[in-house]
Formats: C-alpha cells, sequence, structure tokens
C-alpha cells in the first residue's frame, strides 16, 4: 500500500519541471483543459491515502487538510464541472450553476467517504483505525454567494473507542425556526448569514474533540461547554 501511494506521488511530480508549452496567445484562446477524467477524484484519494498511511504507521496523530485553495477550489472535469469551488459559489441565483454546485458537493463528500472507508479497513487489533479517530469535515462558509459563514454544516465521524456517539443528525435551529421556508430563498439563505441559537458553537464541539484528546481545559475560544449530545 506504502510502494503503491509513492508511485502515484511519484507519476505526479514527474511533471514539475516539464517547462510549459509555448503557445501563441491566439491559439490559446481557443484550448480547453485537457485533464484526465480522474484527476480531481485521483488527487482527493491521494492525499486521503497519504494521511491514512501516516495514521497508520504512527508517523503523526493530528491531521489538517483543506482540499482545495480557499479563495478557488477544484475544478471537476469528470463529472462536468470546469469552473472553480469560487466560481460556482457566486451563482446569483442561476440554476445550472447551483445544480453543478450541489453535484460538487455531493462529489467532495463522496472522497470524504472513501477516507472513512480507508480508516475504517485498517485493523487496530480488536477495533479499526477509525474507531481511534476523530474525524471533522466541514467548510468556513455555510452560503459561499454571500460569504454567510454561520450555522455550518459539520461532520463528526470516527472515534467510537473514545466515547462518541454517532447515528444522529443535530440541528441547533429547529427549536427556534420549528421549520425550514424553502420557498423563501431569500430568508432560509439568511440563516447561513446569522446564527439562530447563539449558544450553539462550533467551538463548543472543538472543546469537545480536546476533552477527548485528554486536554485538560475548560475553554477554548469561545466555548461555552462540550456538546453533551456527542458525548
Amino acid at each position: 500500500a506504502v510502494r503503491e501511494v509513492e508511485v502515484r506521488t511519484e507519476r505526479l511530480d514527474s511533471w514539475l519541471n516539464i517547462p510549459k508549452p509555448t503557445v501563441e496567445a491566439k491559439v490559446a484562446a481557443n484550448l480547453t483543459r485537457n485533464v484526465s477524467k480522474n484527476e480531481a477524484g485521483d488527487y482527493y484519494r491521494t492525499m486521503y491515502d497519504l494521511m491514512v498511511l501516516a495514521l497508520r504507521t504512527d508517523m503523526t496523530r493530528v491531521i489538517t487538510y483543506m482540499s482545495g485553495s480557499e479563495s478557488q477550489g477544484l475544478a471537476i472535469p469528470e463529472i462536468g464541472i470546469p469552473q472553480t469551488r469560487h466560481e460556482l459559489s457566486h451563482h446569483n441565483g442561476d440554476p445550472e450553476q447551483m445544480a453543478r454546485l450541489s453535484r460538487s458537493d455531493a462529489f467532495i463528500t463522496e472522497q470524504f467517504t472513501y477516507f472513512l472507508d480507508q480508516l475504517q479497513s485498517v485493523k487496530d487489533g480488536e477495533e479499526t483505525l477509525l474507531d481511534r479517530t476523530m474525524v471533522l469535515f466541514g467548510s468556513g462558509m455555510a452560503y459561499g454567494h454571500s460569504h454567510g459563514n454561520a450555522n455550518l454544516p459539520t461532520i463528526l465521524a470516527g472515534g467510537k473507542s473514545l466515547g462518541l456517539k454517532h447515528g444522529q443528525h443535530i440541528d441547533y435551529n429547529l427549536p427556534t425556526l420549528k421549520q425550514y421556508d424553502l420557498a423563501n430563498a431569500a430568508g432560509h439563505y439568511g440563516i447561513c448569514s446569522r446564527p439562530v441559537n447563539s449558544n450553539a458553537r462550533l467551538t463548543n464541539l472543538l472543546l469537545t474533540m480536546l476533552h477527548k484528546m485528554d486536554v485538560n481545559t475548560e475553554k477554548f475560544a469561545d466555548s461555552l461547554g462540550p456538546v453533551s449530545e456527542v458525548v
């Protein structure tokens, strides 16, 4: 498994010192980006494989990974998305762009699922590497079109042997909202720009994860306490 990932990274590195061809501007304007149909997916899976190997061999116990540049993000040509994530997020209500954004979300989540599957496949005694690893997946924005950064959708996976409870979707908005008005787009997306429940803070979840790592602290940033629903 280690050698397989080495070969894939070496293949990618082989392009580093190859100079770009010189193309006349008129010709370049008519060219489209000719990429492998597996390029984006292969990149994600290679990065996830490297992370699994690093954890499996105990080279590190903490990893931070950003799947693409925050200012752009990867295009995904293999599923018909030539635009960057940034371009898609500023869709201005265009149905086609919003559909591509949904496909992009699904694709990126599928790659994350691959990562979890790889962790689950590694046995660690009677448990798996996923059981012993907390994995936090999310974004810094809930609605990129207006740069809304409230009510962030977040996934916490793994950590079963650490006592984390799974199989649930916790929505801190519903007790206040009662229901979502999906027909009112402006109101619905406004939720992504302002907190509905000011006590539901992402830092509460981060504090919970710190406690599971035996970090003795009562507070992290503006946290109010651990998330009781997951412990």
